[in-house]
């Protein structure tokens, strides 16, 4: 029988979640219906917003998922010097700030970009405008097909050493072997990782407000912040519910499609490689080589821009704001995202060793209800709940906080919850003969043996937070601005210099959290 107070850190943080988010959706429901304006518009419009939404959403997972199949399989066929190198950039372009990805691709596929300067110093005409869903699709295929092509390259990478051994003594060819060996391994994988590429992608925002080009392209969540900000609340909530019921229902779907279909890979280190003919090696260092530039090429041009172009005049008192607000509510959202994370998995991981499986799916699902319900509706409720307030920096600081840190708590159960119950199951039969229990029993335990995890998931954390724009779009303004908010102001008034030297800052503020990530993972090493 659990005790209550293993239980209550757990339920006490998911009391504490299903409050604040049912309070923010209620006020904002409530001002929605004390409203004069009480119309909804279900016109075509909003068809065509449910249609874009959908399509860019198809579209992007589509492309993401193909190009990282054909990324995995070229990088799983060659060795090359700089491969470990050029797989850790990969993964770190999943948790890039957004607006630094649209710097980037801006620096190169832009009006005035790297690529119009080859185009004009040829002598050629470049007319293509990143503008519209062609900026929309390249920079969702930016964030996600690296992240999905590490894993898929582990997946191709780790393939039991006989399996590969008996397709070379059968004589397989290199299509025969990936239809018989490696696609059944890569389908598994497959419907997971478009399912969090889609609903990443449906719940877009600041790529779609800034590449969009125009009301031709927004998205619901676009809309929403819209409807917002021009005070049509009765049409926020309307579509904040469309949204909510989309999402839901995607969920459901692909809890139903991907029921029982458990990866099981022999994770075992080998060097054995199956022979490649010389023509896929050729056209896997070229997709490689053009794969490679595709990412590395954005990166590099905003640091080499934002040092060409720094000027000392740039450090303004708004930009000296901008940095220390940023920092302040990335620390402070990872903190409450760990707090949450923490206190859910301390009852999650032995509600498991009772076998209580049942209560351990409520408990992870009110965690990572976050995920369904839309950013801008939450922010807007719990702005409205505290409108009488709205002037005081404090309050807003702390807004921006709780929404990144709840933003932020999926991810960091997803990362701690397998681990912690591990170490937690490993030693518990010892730790209740000694009579080590509550606090005692989470630091001697579980913080010792996963301090670096948490560490790394901490600095995950607060790079999430230092590059969210959804939130402090809304609350953006006189009394509180981040670097995001500052970097979208620039972008928008078309200040190409000074939006490249924040870019660079704000690259260079994620990197330095991810040294942290990247040395205690060494360290561990």
């Amino acid at each position: 029988m659990l005790k209550l107070r293993t239980l209550l850190p757990g339920f006490s943080a998911a009391s504490f979640i299903l409050i604040v988010l049912g309070t923010a959706l209620c006020a904002l429901f409530l001002v929605a219906i004390q409203s004069n304006n009480l119309t909804v518009y279900f016109d075509s419009y909003l068809m065509h917003l449910i249609w874009i939404t959908v399509f860019q959403a198809t579209l992007s997972t589509l492309l993401s998922i193909l190009s990282a199949i054909v990324m995995a399989k070229a990088l799983s066929m060659v060795n090359f010097w700089g491969k470990r190198l050029l797989l850790r950039i990969m993964l770190i372009t999943f948790i890039l700030p957004t607006l630094v990805v649209v710097t980037g691709l801006l620096s190169v596929y832009g009006k005035h970009g790297l690529l119009a300067e080859v185009f004009d110093y040829l002598g050629l005409p470049f007319i293509t405008s990143i503008y519209g869903l062609k900026g929309i699709l390249l920079a969702h295929v930016f964030l996600n097909f690296p992240y999905a092509c590490c894993l898929f390259y582990q997946t191709l990478n780790n393939v039991p050493v006989a399996h590969k051994q008996l397709a070379t003594q059968l004589n397989f060819s290199s299509f025969t072997y990936f239809k018989l060996v490696e696609w059944p391994l890569l389908r598994r994988q497959l419907f997971p990782m478009a399912s969090l590429i889609f609903m990443l992608c449906f719940s877009s925002f600041a790529i779609v407000l800034t590449l969009g080009g125009g009301p031709k392209y927004s998205t619901i969540e676009v809309a929403i912040y819209q409807s917002i900000r021009e005070f049509d609340l009765m049409q926020a909530v309307f579509l904040a519910c469309l949204q909510l019921v989309c999402c839901v229902s995607f969920m459901r779907l692909m809890q139903k499609t991907n029921y029982n279909k458990r990866l099981s890979v022999n994770y075992v280190r080998q060097n054995y490689c199956v022979p490649v003919s010389f023509h896929l090696v050729l056209l896997s260092m070229v997709i490689i080589i053009i794969g490679g530039l595709f990412i590395v090429l954005p990166i590099i041009t905003i640091l080499i821009e934002g040092i060409y172009f720094f000027k000392w005049s740039f450090l303004t008192a708004t930009f000296q704001h901008a940095v220390m607000f940023s920092v302040l509510i990335a620390l402070g959202s990872a903190m409450i995202a760990m707090l949450l994370a923490l206190l859910l998995l301390y009852t999650n991981s032995r509600l498991l060793i009772n076998q209580q499986t049942q209560w351990s799916n409520r408990l992870m699902l009110v965690g990572s209800l976050i995920l369904i319900i839309p950013s801008m509706a939450l922010a807007s409720g719990m702005f409205l709940m505290l409108f009488p307030y709205a002037y005081s920096s404090v309050l807003v600081c702390g807004l921006i906080m709780l929404c990144n840190g709840f933003m932020a708590l999926p991810f960091l159960l997803k990362n701690l919850a397998a681990p912690m119950y591990d170490v937690t199951s490993r030693y518990w039969q010892l730790s209740q003969s000694l009579n080590i229990d509550g606090l005692l029993h989470f630091y001697l335990i579980e913080y010792k043996a996963l301090k670096k995890l948490i560490i790394q998931s901490f600095a995950f954390s607060a790079i999430l937070s230092l590059g969210d724009f959804g939130i402090i779009a809304l609350f953006g303004g006189q009394s509180v601005i981040t670097l995001p908010y500052y970097l979208y102001e620039q972008i928008s008034h078309y200040y190409y210099q000074e939006s490249t030297v924040t870019a660079a800052l704000l690259l260079i503020l994620s990197f330095s959290l991810l040294v942290v990530i990247d040395y205690d993972r060494t360290e561990s090493h």
